[in-house]
């Protein structure tokens, strides 16, 4: 926790889950000679902090901002590539054997069959084969007969490519002039992947006359503008923060829990009802990798090859996600690696690009924040200020050299591309379910803005209709959830490992 120096009284973190008046006096609002009565928020503003959240806030009408579906559970087909390679699975030949030499046949066995009969085979080290026929099915394996082409009758197989584990790739189908049989044909169906939605929850209580109550400090809406020194009015807004940021930490850091055998362990000790989490963003990735100090030719060939392979990433745009540290790193490698270019072939025209001023009053500047990758993607940095000052963030181990936590030095970086008319991010929520929220109400009167939600008036004009005889009320959100990138695939999540 950072001294401030200025400081004269601590920040007081009220954990009591009912507002009344202990409350009130506990959170020290009493009335002291004060310099200005308008509260500052050192930290700063919290607008730009949800970004995954706000996708969808204000837009629920639209068909592409929250796809609803009845189950818990969910899948979607996914196709990747069109064409493999196959593997040995293994051999019967010793280092000694010198397989197909005099132009002889000779046998591989492969995990699959998805090789077929009359192609030109090549192995991992480029060794060419025929097909003579279809495999033979030998327990779980596949034995094909095959004959080196081209090939001296000295010429034989090494041992290495009939090894397990080697792979082979079919090129094309080779046939006689006149009078050959058929080929045989196949195909690449869908894959199917899984995910699931979980439910948020959140409540805020208080009780007697905590409505009423006024602060000795006023609060500005920093979005409206408005003003107001009434308590609940900074308890709502506070909510409010607190529940988008559970909503956000959900959408990013999120963990799968249903097993395999497709059970949930995590139940609700009251009901046994089952708590279901579904597979946030940064779980999605599977294109993962560290670094401790980074280059640029490193930040080159990981992004390479994670995206090495794939059929439609020329010229595509991926932001790179990432606190003040990530876009601390990000600059300084740009920086390190165009230095030699930047003096050589730049001169004065780069140079002011840099250096802004006149005679001694020089001022320094000018970033990096993206950058053209050579196998024809576009990298644009974006800040995120959940990798900043996000609840990771707060726990996470800071970096020996900036003082930043580690996770301000994480890049992520997402497709955010439109495919086929939709968003490569999807939020998912149940039917019907997508939100809900309610007030239990009580003899305490409840709060402005709650009371216009319940169509207006004030409780001194109408006769409450209680839901309990306790002099409280509550407000109660409930939330179905789920996150889902159609093409996880080109994404790809770099962590900072410095110091650990």
């Amino acid at each position: 926790m950072r001294n401030f120096q200025y400081q004269v009284k601590e920040q007081v973190f009220d954990s009591k889950s009912m507002l009344d008046e202990l409350n009130f006096y506990h959170q020290n609002h009493g009335k002291v000679s004060e310099l200005t009565n308008k509260l500052t928020y050192i930290l700063g503003d919290y607008a730009n902090k949800y970004p995954i959240s706000m996708m969808t806030m204000g837009n629920l009408a639209s068909s592409n901002a929250t796809k609803e579906i009845d189950d818990v559970q969910f899948t979607y087909p996914v196709m990747g590539r069109m064409d493999k390679a196959s593997s040995i699975s293994s051999t019967s030949y010793v280092s000694t054997d010198k397989p197909g030499i005099g132009n002889m046949t000779f046998k591989l066995r492969f995990h699959d069959n998805w090789i077929k009969r009359y192609y030109i085979i090549e192995s991992a080290r480029g060794i060419q084969a025929y097909v003579t026929d279809d495999p033979v099915a030998i327990g779980d394996e596949f034995e094909y007969t095959v004959q080196l082409d081209p090939a001296e009758a000295t010429d034989f197989c090494p041992f290495s490519e009939v090894s397990a584990g080697t792979l082979w790739a079919d090129l094309n189908t080779q046939v006689a002039e006149s009078e050959s049989r058929g080929s045989r044909s196949k195909m690449v169906s869908p894959g199917l992947f899984k995910n699931q939605m979980g439910f948020i929850r959140a409540s805020l209580e208080w009780a007697g006359n905590t409505v009423n109550k006024t602060m000795n400090i006023e609060v500005k809406n920093p979005t409206t503008g408005a003003s107001s020194t009434a308590w609940m009015d900074f308890a709502m807004w506070q909510f409010e923060n607190r529940y988008l940021d559970e909503c956000e930490h959900a959408y990013w850091y999120s963990r799968y829990n249903r097993l395999a055998s497709g059970d949930v362990p995590l139940k609700d000790l009251t009901t046994g009802k089952i708590i279901p989490r579904g597979s946030g963003l940064l779980e999605q990735i599977q294109n993962k990798s560290t670094f401790a100090s980074p280059s640029y030719v490193s930040l080159q060939n990981k992004i390479g090859d994670a995206l090495f392979g794939q059929s439609d990433t020329s010229g595509m745009s991926i932001t790179l996600q990432g606190g003040t540290g990530a876009r601390r790193d990000l600059d300084r490698m740009l920086k390190a690696q165009g230095v030699t270019f930047l003096t050589d072939f730049g001169g004065g025209n780069i140079a002011d690009k840099f250096v802004s001023g006149s005679n001694r009053d020089l001022m320094l500047g000018g970033f990096f924040t993206g950058f053209y990758h050579i196998d024809g993607y576009t990298i644009k940095f974006k800040y995120n200020e959940i990798f900043d000052k996000g609840r990771i963030a707060q726990k996470s181990p800071l970096h020996p050299e900036s003082g930043l936590p580690l996770e301000s030095h994480r890049m992520v970086f997402i497709d955010d591309n439109d495919y086929d008319g939709q968003p490569n991010i999807q939020h998912v929520a149940q039917r019907g379910r997508s939100f809900r929220h309610g007030i239990v109400g009580g003899l305490s009167e409840a709060p402005k803005s709650l009371r216009i939600m319940q169509g207006g008036g004030s409780m001194d004009s109408q006769v409450a209709v209680m839901a309990t005889e306790v002099d409280k009320s509550s407000y109660h959100r409930f939330k179905s959830a789920g996150i889902q990138m159609l093409r996880a695939n080109k994404c790809f999540d770099l962590q900072c490992i410095v110091g650990l």
